[in-house]
């Protein structure tokens, strides 16, 4: 879209996502918020190969609705949200270091603030749409994870948030039993109702729990997944040592966590793809597959050179 007038680029864009109806809604009301975000939504939506789009499409339908008529709202915490990231990524920059060092710091200034949390996670929501990375962890989640589980699969997902990713497990004829665990009894609300205005039927089971306080569950889960959650932690390490024991033998996980990741409630930095790698085996498991996605508009090799945000997603077994 080089040499194209400002004005011409939304509506270029929004032309060519037509066959994609509920990515350019969503896309339509961001640029309605914020015209200049067109720039980010080019390089990340316009430019893809079209199965991809298709599956994100149906993602971005079940965004819809858990957004309904507050997109506008959500569309302005969107916004806020990257000028928070803007600024932490500032400090990197000059730091070298993630702001916050530690989880109690994380709660004190971030999930202790209601008004705060509310903004960043509906936010995060649309940036499983909009930003590359989060939209291909989840496609890996749903075409590279789900298909290999074996029959009537027992599930954790832990740190369920949004809920999409429970979704997609709830939506699996193979899965037997969904279960999730999360720190906090308002986010275990905010899932339940999500997975309600999502249409999920099937039940699953929200308990509260620390995944660094869990009791022993020696090998209840066939399948579970980490996504976006061990860079909030202290000690990546021993969650993950507590989900291999949750794993029967021959069970999978599927972890998602990024590098170079500046954002305000991260507190564990990792430098290279090769740290994940190393975490991940150094818990006994054994890595199937393994992929990197660098953030939207930057090549791996750009990401790696510049120290910039790259989702690594591991899939492996005990």
């Amino acid at each position: 879209m080089a040499g194209m007038s400002n004005e011409d680029r939304p509506s270029l864009l929004l032309g060519r996502l037509m066959a994609y109806p509920s990515i350019q809604k969503l896309a339509r009301a961001q640029l309605h918020d914020w015209p200049d975000h067109v720039k980010v939504l080019e390089k990340s939506l316009a430019d893809d190969d079209p199965a991809f789009l298709a599956r994100t499409d149906a993602l971005a339908e079940l965004v819809w609705k858990l957004v309904g008529e507050e997109i506008e709202l959500y569309c302005a915490d969107y916004h806020w949200m990257c000028i928070q990231f803007m600024e932490e990524q500032l400090f990197f920059r000059r730091n070298h270091r993630y702001r916050l060092q530690t989880f109690a710091e994380a709660n004190a200034e971030i999930y202790g603030q209601i008004s705060y949390m509310r903004r960043y996670v509906h936010g995060i929501l649309l940036s499983q749409v909009f930003w590359r990375n989060h939209a291909r962890a989840i496609d890996l989640f749903r075409t590279r994870f789900l298909p290999d589980n074996r029959r009537d699969y027992d599930h954790l997902d832990v740190g369920p948030g949004h809920g999409l990713f429970l979704a997609y497990a709830a939506g699996d004829s193979n899965c037997g039993s969904i279960n999730g665990w999360d720190v906090s009894e308002s986010s275990i609300k905010a899932t339940e109702g999500a997975l309600s205005r999502m249409g999920i039927e099937r039940p699953v089971s929200l308990i509260l729990q620390d995944v660094l306080q869990a009791p022993p569950e020696a090998e209840r889960f066939d399948s579970v997944i980490i996504s976006e959650v061990l860079e909030h932690l202290e000690r990546p390490d021993a969650a993950l040592g507590v989900l291999y024991s949750a794993l029967r033998r021959g069970g999978r996980i599927f972890i998602n966590v990024p590098v170079n990741s500046p954002a305000p409630d991260h507190i564990f930095l990792w430098r290279h793809p090769d740290e994940i790698t190393a975490l991940v085996e150094g818990q006994g498991l054994k890595i199937d597959e393994s992929y990197t996605i660098p953030v939207t508009g930057k090549t791996m090799e750009e990401a790696i050179k510049q120290n910039i945000d790259i989702s690594c997603v591991v899939i492996a077994h005990k």
